[in-house]
């Protein structure tokens, strides 16, 4: 695929980025904010309790499933997390989150995210945007420290994700202090069994299905919006600590306005797939701890919506 020589740019920025928190991967710049969730410290203020969090308890039968919205990049200065959220986790036996994160341990899925990133022979960034766009985007990535020549043998997809990744790693985001991170340690050290909803592959499918002429606008689209990311983290962050769905719902539909394919296959049409799943969790005499992007639970279409309409009650925290 013409990696070149080892330890070109292209290789190291390849290597950092897929092989740190590949879950993260959503087609659009709104999922890639709103499922990626980063945050930022602000104050001991920040780490105390409020009264709701973006956490949902469901009674089954004979067990309880919480159902909590995520997080996925933080600095370490966010921790400790709320209390409720740690008492969740210790009254659950195990954990399933969007996907097994230990599949990210494994070199064939490595190396199948490394190709679904990477364009083949033949194919350049520049050429899939063409003369203006490139010039344009060349100039956008410049304005917030990124030198897009870098990252010119890799999908368009990929590169939005690779600008927003090293903006968050510049501000002092740690892909490793993430919330699913700090929990799947937990689970380790503790024993706890995990479980996917869905597969890395499935998430790698999301991306190789789209055009290159809707990767070539999504990028376009990322790059004009990567100057507000601090300011766009910092209200995520705070909506996320007070569990204001309200906020998350109206950017999703804010997002997602005159776009309702791309609504559709990466939002809507994941949180059906999941709900069988969830609602066989209520049968067990276990209980679970359900750790999902913050932007499914939120709003029309989310998990807790089509809970709702399945006649399961989710009662938020």
């Amino acid at each position: 695929m013409g990696h070149g020589a080892g330890g070109t740019p292209r290789d190291g920025v390849i290597a950092r980025m897929l092989r740190k928190r590949i879950s993260r991967f959503i087609a659009t710049r709104a999922l890639s904010v709103l499922l990626a969730l980063s945050g930022l410290a602000f104050g001991s203020a920040a780490h105390a309790d409020s009264e709701r969090h973006t956490l949902w308890q469901i009674q089954g039968k004979h067990n309880i499933v919480y159902l909590l919205g995520s997080i996925h990049v933080l600095r370490d200065a966010d921790y400790p997390l709320p209390p409720a959220l740690l008492a969740a986790y210790a009254n659950s036996k195990a954990v399933v989150m969007e996907i097994d994160l230990s599949e990210m341990e494994s070199q064939n899925i490595q190396q199948e995210m490394l190709a679904a990133a990477s364009l083949p022979e033949g194919k350049t960034l520049q050429g899939i945007l063409g003369p203006a766009r490139y010039q344009r985007a060349t100039a956008l990535a410049g304005e917030v420290g990124v030198d897009l020549a870098i990252l010119d043998q890799f999908a368009p997809w990929f590169v939005a994700e690779a600008v927003s990744q090293m903006q968050l790693m510049q501000l002092g985001f740690a892909p490793n202090a993430g919330v699913e991170m700090f929990f799947m340690e937990r689970a380790r050290t503790d024993g706890k069994p995990m479980h996917g909803l869905e597969t890395a592959h499935d998430q790698i499918e999301l991306f190789q299905s789209m055009s290159d002429e809707r990767q070539a606008a999504y990028l376009l689209s990322s790059l004009k919006e990567a100057k507000s990311l601090p300011t766009q983290v910092d209200a995520m962050v705070r909506a996320w600590r007070r569990g204001d769905t309200a906020w998350f719902a109206s950017q999703l539909e804010h997002e997602f306005e005159g776009n309702p394919r791309l609504y559709e296959s990466v939002l809507a049409a994941r949180n059906r797939k999941w709900i069988p799943g969830i609602k066989a969790l209520l049968n067990d005499d276990r209980n679970y701890l359900v750790i999902v992007g913050a932007g499914h639970l939120a709003g029309k279409d989310s998990v807790i919506d089509l809970l709702k309409r399945d006649g399961v009650d989710a009662q938020q925290r």
